[in-house]
């Protein structure tokens, strides 16, 4: 459907669903200041970007993380992707320069590795964990191994110390299934790690579930052994919370991959089981998944939003948004927004103010669109296309992810604007290529 500098409003109860039949207009409210920027036009598309942290928000500068779109020739003389970049943009108002700094990953065995994860500390240092995957003797079964470097100085990607030692490396828990995250508490003295645990003698059951903690020692995290928080799943890479009141991990569980689903696990800061619980799906075979998690207002250190998806394998998806309470442990669904599957890919919900809110969204990897109103309420919600951020139009063949900055890993969050970053792809890219795709940024004003 093309709306072109309008609003449409949807009118809904708490928890029903928002139909596509009922349509007015109003004047738009979410737009599109600054942008695009290229961050990069030389990297692969971002594995995951829907969920990991690739886009970090200092006071002076968007930070963010991709693979080179570089083969290179590895130890063992094949071609592999074995160049990580970590970048910086100026936020506008500020007289900071743009840099790269590149990591290189060619050591022994190893084939490739995850997009760096970033976290940052209110003294405005940053936090960069590795993921590095490696061939073994078994064409079976590889391993994955972890670096950990932090900025020499605060918000400059320039230099970086390489405190990889700090990151116990022993049996049981020494290889790794790469899908992983990372999360900061908001005051920056407890970090925390969440990643699959494995083990080429099946002494570890495939894709346990471990956490590695932190605690700030000097400029640096200091991490104890993992600790597994829970039984092995068939797979389960989560969004991840550090608060207060404990950890929040929420994440996709793939133990009947036709009838994926997503299940929040809450546990405190020794790995002991506070709640579980699985959040909603139906019946049928379909993705039953959960893409993002941030706190329901600036400062809450007590409440989380959750996105999650419906989508069965036939007929129309569901956009729903829940809360999680970390001291009464109650999950509640607050809003289903149900919509054609072309409108069903994932997207970033946004706080304004307490009865106000924006989902940042894009629908067939093509243009954003923003969902703004009462999200968490009832009443109208409008949606609106978002000018500037058309892939056709700007020269690429489509966008994919929709990476925003979450306080989760210590991103700075200004009131009244977001910054989102998209990896698109590069008209020369083939489809059985990696890249070349580039990474754009844009600025948007949140206005209620």
């Amino acid at each position: 459907m093309a709306v072109s500098g309008m609003r449409i409003l949807w009118q809904a109860a708490v928890c029903s669903v928002v139909s596509l039949t009922c349509l007015t207009v109003a004047g738009a409210e979410v737009r599109v200041t600054h942008g695009p920027y290229l961050l990069h036009a030389n990297v692969t598309g971002q594995w995951g970007g829907h969920t990991f942290s690739y886009a970090l928000q200092g006071e002076h500068y968007l930070f963010w993380t991709a693979t080179l779109n570089k083969w290179e020739e590895g130890e063992d003389g094949e071609k592999k992707y074995l160049t990580q970049v970590v970048g910086q943009f100026p936020l506008p108002g500020t007289d900071g320069v743009p840099a790269v700094h590149t990591f290189s990953i060619n050591e022994p065995r190893a084939y490739g590795g995850n997009e760096p994860l970033l976290f940052r500390t209110p003294d405005g240092y940053l936090h960069v964990i590795l993921g590095i995957n490696h061939h073994t003797d078994n064409p079976n079964y590889g391993d994955g191994t972890l670096r950990y470097y932090r900025s020499a100085s605060p918000e400059n990607v320039t230099e970086w110390v390489d405190r990889t030692e700090l990151i116990p490396s022993q049996p049981p828990y020494n290889e790794f299934h790469l899908r992983m995250n990372v999360a900061v508490t908001p005051d920056g003295k407890r970090a925390v790690i969440a990643i699959l645990a494995i083990s080429a003698d099946g002494s570890v059951p495939f894709n346990t579930p471990v956490i590695f903690y932190g605690q700030r020692d000097g400029l640096d995290f200091r991490f104890a052994p993992p600790v597994k928080y829970h039984e092995r799943f068939g797979f389960f890479y989560p969004q991840i919370a550090a608060l207060p009141d404990g950890i929040v991990l929420v994440g996709e569980v793939w133990d009947d991959p036709p009838h994926a689903t997503s299940r929040l696990v809450h546990i405190d800061w020794e790995g002991n089981l506070i709640h579980e619980e699985a959040l909603p799906a139906r019946d049928e075979e379909g993705m039953y998944l959960s893409w993002d998690m941030r706190p329901a207002a600036p400062g809450n250190e007590a409440e989380l939003v959750i996105y999650h998806m419906i989508a069965p394998k036939e007929g129309a998806c569901t956009h729903q948004f829940l809360t999680y309470d970390l001291k009464t442990q109650k999950l509640d669904l607050k809003r289903n927004i149900e919509v054609p599957r072309g409108r069903s890919n994932t997207g970033k919900w946004l706080y304004i103010s307490p009865d106000h809110s924006v989902f940042i969204h894009n629908p067939s990897m093509g243009q954003h669109y923003a969902w703004e109103g009462s999200i968490l309420g009832s009443g109208e919600l409008g949606v609106e296309p978002l000018p500037r951020m058309t892939p056709l139009k700007l020269g690429y063949q489509a966008s994919a992810y929709t990476m925003v900055p979450n306080p989760l890993q210590g991103s700075v969050i200004l009131p009244g604007e977001a910054w989102v970053m998209s990896d698109l792809i590069n008209a020369a890219k083939q489809q059985e290529d990696r890249g070349p795709c580039s990474l754009l940024l844009w600025r948007l004003a949140l206005n209620e």
